[in-house]
Formats: C-alpha cells, structure tokens, sequence
C-alpha cells in the first residue's frame, strides 16, 4: 500500500502550487473588433455577448479607419450618422466589465480603391501630408497598380506635419472628452515602407536640424564639405530619424492621453519581429516602451508557428521587458485549436497578456467564443 509522506515543509508545496498558477495568470485576455462589425446597434450588442462567452477582459474597437470616424466627430467624416457605434459598444461593454480600447489608424488613411471623393476627408483637405518615396514621388501620384505593386495598403500621411499632428491630436482629444474609454489604442504607427521617408516636412525637419537635404547626402558637394567620414554619420543620422520623428508623435499622443486621464492606457499594435519592424518600417517600437512613450504594445504575432512566435518573443526579451508586451495572436489563418494550443504553450513567458484577430474570424469558427472561453481565456 502507498502512504503519502507528510512533508517536513508545507508551505513549499503550496509555493510551488502558485508559482504554478502565477504561468498562466495574465491581466489582459483581448480580441480586436474591426470596423466592419459596427454596422447596427444589434451587431455590437451580439458582439459583447460574445466577447463575454469568451471571458474577454479587454476589446479593442476600431473607430477610425481609412479616414473614417466611427463615432461622433466634428474633424473627421462619421460614417454612421443614424447612430453612435462607439458609444453603444461602451455601454454594452461596460455592462459586462469588459474594457472599450479606441483604436485608431495612426498614418494611413486610405486603401487600395479610388481616391475618396470627400471634402472633409484628411487626404483631400491635406494631400500634401501624403507620403513621398525615394524618388520624389508622392504616393498620391501612384497608380493602384504601382501600389499594389510595391505591397502598400494604400495612401500614408507624414508624422512630421504639422497639421497631421494636430488633426490626429484633435481627433483623439474629441474621443477622450467625449466618450468613456478605457484605453487609445494605435495602428500603422509606421511607415509603409523603407523608401517611403521623403516628404517634404521630414525633410525640411532634419535640414533644420543637419543642414543637408537627405537626397543631397551622397552628392560630391556633400563629400567636399563633410568629408567622408561627414557624409557615413549623416547617412547614419538620416537612418534613424525618421524612427525619431515617429517615437516624437507617439509621445505626443501620450502626453496628450495622460493629461487628460493618467487611467487612461495607451498602446499600439507593432510588427512582432523587431528586425523587421526597425529596418522596414522605423517602428522601433521598444524604444518607445523603453522611454515611457507609451504604456503597452500588442505585438501582431500571427504566425500559426509556434517555433516563429517563440523566436519573435526570445528577441523581444533582449530589448524590453515582456511585462508591457501583450501577444497578438491570429486566428483567421488557422484553426482556433491551433491558436489556443499556441498560446498555451507561451504561458511561461511573463507577458502582459493575450490578444486575438480578430472578433470576426472568431465569429466565423462555430462554438470558438465558448472554446476560447473555457481554455485560453478561463
């Protein structure tokens, strides 16, 4: 017959047990909820109750999209006029305890399609906001095809202008002021690209601040007056300021939310590697959270491969600590079983928290909300 022993330690057991537990206890269980959902008071009731089914601590509500306000505001076109979708997602949200993150789409501000025939619309109120490549060329200039050819969303606007920095400001302020929300939560605070740096306020900004237009760097009149050694460290400032310029509005957007309500969180989702997020996009996004520019990110993470996202996350831990890293996670590319299986198996990583893409493709998986529900998010 087999006894148990009585251990000469009890609380060493007991210790063990919550170190145990204290793996899979993390503050934010979230689900994005894009744009395309908010299209009837009764679409956004189902979708809290769904939210709720899943145990969901925090939603993160997409209000403002391709230029578009999906709320009452006086700056940007609505899009409903007959009724308020984030206002009603608040109610319905906060009845359930469940936190109303806005999102918004930081710097882009239109899609693949024809150009938007609105006047009230930021591009055609400010079309000289939009970004310029490496050429000269404004990407208002480029065809779709051209577009679709260089893999870009759609249209840009600059960080360095100043009419795009206070038209983003005004547009954040009307929602802090006017709705009771829990978080600010950004999207495409990036570039869309490498060559995509070369408009004339983030020119102007670093001639202002280096003497040399960027395009004028690699000229011999560069060579003769700096020097060789000149010309490398001015391709090296030029490298890194435009990740300046955008760490700059992100904290401006920070003090902006604080001083209106230090509860109030910002965050914003980022590239999940950080290789390419600095190199490709000047998201240099750990330096943000480094500086105390913003209070969390949500890192897209959507790779249905666990040995990709343990990568992603090792890398991560060797520029900031994971307790202000949420986990965005996909499950519009796999199964829900899959995904959860994957989140299950980055329980030992100390992160803030999970997140998950999006609220539709987990509408489209029968029986998913109840799942995430009694798994991941229990």
């Amino acid at each position: 017959m087999f006894f148990l022993r009585k251990s000469p330690y009890p609380w060493a057991f007991l210790l063990s047990f919550l170190s145990f537990l204290s793996l899979f206890s993390f503050e934010i269980k979230g689900v994005w909820v894009t744009r395309w959902e908010l299209y009837s008071p009764e679409k956004i009731e189902s979708i809290v109750d769904s939210l709720s089914i899943a145990n969901v601590t925090d939603a993160y509500v997409q209000i403002y999209g391709s230029g578009y306000a999906f709320f009452n505001s006086k700056i940007a076109p609505v899009k409903y006029k007959d009724f308020d979708p984030l206002e009603i997602f608040i109610q319905k949200a906060h009845s359930k305890n469940i936190k109303v993150h806005a999102w918004i789409n930081l710097l882009y501000m239109w899609d693949r399609r024809e150009m938007v025939d609105d006047d009230k619309h930021i591009l055609k109120r400010y079309p000289k906001s939009v970004l310029v490549d490496d050429k000269n060329i404004s990407l208002l200039d480029y065809s779709l095809e051209m577009i679709k050819e260089r893999n870009i969303e759609g249209f840009y606007v600059s960080p360095s202008s100043d009419i795009v920095k206070d038209y983003i400001l005004f547009l954040i302020d009307e929602v802090l002021f006017n709705y009771n929300i829990d978080g600010i939560h950004l999207d495409y605070s990036r570039f869309p690209g490498r060559e995509f740096v070369y408009d004339i306020f983030l020119r102007s900004n670093f001639i202002q601040k280096f003497l040399v237009d960027p395009f004028e760097i690699k000229s011999e009149n560069s060579l003769k007056i700096f020097g060789e050694k000149g010309v490398n460290a001015l391709l090296n400032e030029w490298q890194n300021f435009p990740k300046e310029e955008l760490k700059s509005l992100i904290k401006e957007i920070y003090f902006l939310v604080k001083n209106h309500n230090p509860n109030i969180q910002l965050s914003s989702a980022v590239f999940a590697d950080v290789d390419i997020a600095s190199s490709n996009y000047y998201q240099n996004w750990w330096e943000w959270l480094n500086e105390g520019c913003i209070d969390y990110v949500v890192i897209m993470a959507y790779s249905p491969s666990i040995s990709v996202l343990k990568k992603q996350i090792d890398k991560i831990q060797n520029k900031t600590t994971l307790s202000k890293v949420v986990v965005g996670v996909a499950s519009y590319n796999q199964t829900v079983y899959n995904m959860s299986n994957n989140v299950r198996e980055l329980y030992n990583y100390p992160v803030l928290g999970f997140c998950i893409f999006s609220d539709q493709s987990l509408f489209d998986q029968k029986g998913s909300y109840s799942y995430v529900g009694k798994t991941i998010f229990k």
